[in-house]
């Protein structure tokens, strides 16, 4: 079922917005309302008087004031051109509507508002103009769920774009012009095609891992090639132990072999090795192209395919050499869950119930609610627990990046986690198991800090318990896993950067020294 949420036009003046926004109200059966229009009820003057009498910052003040008490009934809105400008404006329209930038050129944008009479920001050439204004609010306008040129489309058919941008409701990563979109659903790995010309104009490369019995790969060459994009084909072992720079270089080797150039993508179908190493690859070769991730298990859905960590495994520990590179999109079908072993799709679970304690109280309880369907495959509750983790990463990534701070908190479990993936050699425990022993491993640094309750102990590990994850830490914990801890990227000399858990939506980060770690550890 479709979310109930309200659309949001932006773009330059003369993209057309209040003409479009009426005939997306009359598809969607909703009301379409002019945010100018609003401004001005609320001033009682019309915008040129506004801005002749009081300035910018006042008209500024009352478009947030009419954004805040806009009617209940209001499904579709125009904004001013420079609405979205404002950061926090932007970012909460982002998170709780579809915002959609409609475009063109500044030529026919000029030719569209004429004199540019009654527009207080346009001068006496209005072309040059707007592009001044044009240009230095790319990155807001970049930052949407979509933008649509409307430079070829009447009003109807840009209106049939936005519905369908609407309906498949994509989550954005706002990162300004390297902003990206995932789409999460039933079939939505179908649109590779599509989403593989928009993005690149020259060869494809697909890495993928698998055999017969994932028909995912297989899908994706034939989407592709009726897409013009014959791929070049990688085929990769998918678990950790071969997260190498071996694999990387099979994947460079064949890309250059087949003689790509910068216009390339390189798109990852698979698990979350496939997609980091793809990614890195991407991020590297002929120093950078174009990236596309169409993620086949819960836990690189959840977790991997977004947010731009590439990288592979050292001898010194995991994910030790790597780089930050953002795909062009993301596709998260949940219907490939299908083939999975029930173990690795269970162990997925674990990425999402770190995202829910992050995020807070209600997506705790929201997983609590769906343990049982989750536990189940049931693919309402899956996409829900996605979209959740999807939302919570892409708002801390759009923060924080390069994990300079915030994004530090995305390691929950982690820091023991992938000291136990590592003293197996990457062969004796699942990723999403070891971050399930590693979100215990938290609760118990946080009690021996005096930060952590008995109460919230007790809630994670029910939960984990219910959704069929690990919580028997001790079982698992040995000398080899305790000094894997001191490889972890976080550590700092003698100390590391932990993520200690507290209350739902409280995680906190703390310098810890490492032998008050693993002592707090090992068991008495």
């Amino acid at each position: 079922m479709l979310r109930r949420v309200r659309v949001y036009l932006s773009g330059p003046m003369g993209a057309g917005k209040s003409s479009v926004a009426g005939h997306v109200a009359r598809q969607l059966g909703t009301r379409a309302v002019d945010l100018d229009a609003e401004v001005e009820r609320l001033a009682g003057c019309s915008v040129p008087e506004i801005f002749a009498e009081r300035g910018e910052g006042a008209f500024r003040r009352l478009e947030k004031d009419a954004l805040e008490c806009l009617p209940a009934d209001a499904g579709v809105v125009s904004l001013g051109g420079g609405t979205v400008v404002d950061e926090d404006t932007r970012q909460t329209l982002l998170r709780t509507g579809i915002v959609i930038t409609l475009s063109a050129s500044p030529e026919v944008l000029a030719r569209r508002v004429g004199t540019g009479r009654g527009r207080p920001l346009l001068g006496p050439d209005p072309q040059s103009s707007l592009e001044r204004i044009v240009a230095s609010r790319a990155v807001a306008y970049a930052e949407a769920h979509a933008v649509i040129d409307t430079e070829d489309l009447d009003p109807e058919e840009v209106a049939a774009e936005v519905v369908s941008v609407r309906n498949i409701d994509p989550i954005v990563v706002p990162l300004g012009l390297r902003t990206y979109r995932v789409e999460v659903g039933r079939g939505v790995r179908h649109r590779l095609g599509r989403r593989a010309a928009e993005h690149a104009d020259g060869d494809a490369v697909l890495v993928f891992d698998g055999g017969s019995e994932r028909p995912w790969p297989q899908e994706a060459i034939s989407a592709l090639t009726l897409a013009a994009k014959p791929p070049i084909e990688v085929r990769l072992q998918g678990d950790e132990a071969h997260k190498t720079i071996g694999s990387v270089e099979r994947i460079w080797d064949a890309a250059l072999a087949a003689g790509v150039d910068r216009r390339a993508i390189v798109i990852g179908i698979g698990g979350g090795v496939v997609g980091d190493l793809s990614a890195f690859a991407a991020s590297t070769l002929l120093r950078g192209v174009a990236l596309g991730q169409v993620p086949t298990t819960l836990l690189s859905m959840v977790d991997s395919s977004v947010g731009g960590k590439t990288g592979f495994n050292r001898p010194r520990g995991k994910n030790l050499v790597g780089t930050f590179y953002q795909p062009k999109f993301v596709l998260c079908d949940v219907d490939t869950l299908s083939t999975l072993p029930r173990e690795e799709r269970i162990a997925g679970l674990a990425e999402a119930v770190k995202s829910a304690w992050l995020d807070g109280e209600s997506s705790v309880a929201q997983l609590e609610e769906d343990a049982e369907a989750l536990l189940a495959g049931d693919a309402d509750a899956t996409i829900r627990a996605v979209r959740m983790s999807i939302q919570l990463k892409s708002r801390i990534v759009h923060e924080d990046e390069r994990e300079s701070g915030r994004r530090m908190l995305l390691n929950l479990g982690h820091t023991v986690g992938h000291g136990l993936e590592a003293a197996s050699d990457y062969r004796g425990i699942r990723h999403g198991e070891g971050v399930a022993l590693g979100m215990i491993a938290a609760m118990r640094v946080a009690h021996a800090l005096g930060r952590g309750r008995s109460a919230e102990t007790e809630r994670l590990t029910s939960l984990l318990e219910r959704l069929g994850l690990p919580t028997n830490l001790d079982e698992r914990l040995n000398k080899r896993a305790l000094e894997f801890i001191g490889s972890d990227k976080k550590r700092r000399g003698d100390a590391i950067h932990f993520v200690i858990p507290r209350l739902p939506g409280e995680t906190e980060i703390e310098l810890v020294d490492l032998d008050r770690v693993r002592a707090a550890l090992t068991p008495a």
